[in-house]
């Protein structure tokens, strides 16, 4: 009952949680090497008798971990509405996965597949954990949650032939944009400020600062600089991100012997 207690216990440390720099490699090179195998095993997966079944348990793991995730919120005391609220990119990427997955409303599966791959990438690259001692809950759960992320969206673009169009470019950007200004308001007015500090509570979608390795970097721009970049940023990401899953598309229809 004691190590219950300590794995779901609900009061962080002031210092950020150290990753031993031989786990960051582990990870980044599980998180990637999933990802390749899943490139070299598409014609495999693409011929199961139901190739969409593995997204499916994928799905259904991240549905499980969101009720997990917010039972320990509420039950332990933790939930905060600095932190908790569901407004960063990957956490509105996760139930939409769910959505469409589990239950098949596909009309958003552009954002979760945009919204997800910055939110994987971002979150592998930062690895900026809740501040538990391990072994806690959330040690596991940033992990499960980001590199299914990362898997799902290369399975969807290998596997299940997501196509990256147009179209689905267009609605990404502009929900993007109108998205990431309403954070910049909702931030500024529960932090009573659009100025940006140190030790401003609310910073949903990094849009106030960015995680801690560039915090003191982005606190040096003159005021809503930062903002500007955040802004330009996202919509130039998710450009690139189209780009790169053209690539993707031509590469995979050319492995199989589908006109680009």
């Amino acid at each position: 009952m004691s190590f219950f207690r300590s794995f779901f216990y609900g009061v962080e440390r002031a210092e950020p949680l150290a990753i031993p720099s031989i786990l960051r490699i582990a990870l980044l090179l599980l998180w990637l090497g999933v990802m390749v195998m899943i490139f070299i095993n598409r014609k495999r997966l693409m011929a199961r008798e139901n190739p969409f079944l593995l997204a499916r348990i994928g799905a259904i793991v991240l549905f499980v971990d969101q009720i997990v995730l917010y039972s320990w919120q509420v039950f332990s005391g933790y939930f905060n509405v600095q932190m908790s609220l569901p407004l960063y990119h990957c956490r509105i990427a996760v139930p939409l996965i769910i959505l469409d997955v589990i239950f098949g409303v596909k009309i958003l599966r552009s954002i979760w597949i945009y919204w997800g791959a910055l939110g994987s990438l971002f979150a592998m690259a930062f690895m900026d954990l809740y501040r538990f001692d391990f072994p806690h809950y959330t040690n596991f759960q940033f992990f499960i949650v980001h590199l299914l992320l990362g898997w799902m969206i290369c399975y969807a673009v290998f596997v299940l032939n997501y196509q990256f169009d147009k179209k689905g470019l267009r609605l990404v950007l502009i929900v993007t944009l109108a998205y990431n200004i309403g954070l910049i308001f909702f931030n500024a007015a529960c932090n009573g400020t659009f100025t940006a500090s140190a030790d401003l509570l609310f910073n949903y979608g990094y849009m106030v600062l960015p995680p801690a390795p560039l915090t003191n970097l982005a606190l040096s721009f003159p005021p809503y600089v930062f903002y500007a970049i955040m802004l330009i940023g996202y919509e130039a990401m998710i450009l690139l991100l189209y780009a790169f899953g053209r690539g993707l598309n031509r590469i995979s229809a050319k492995r199989q012997g589908l006109p680009a």
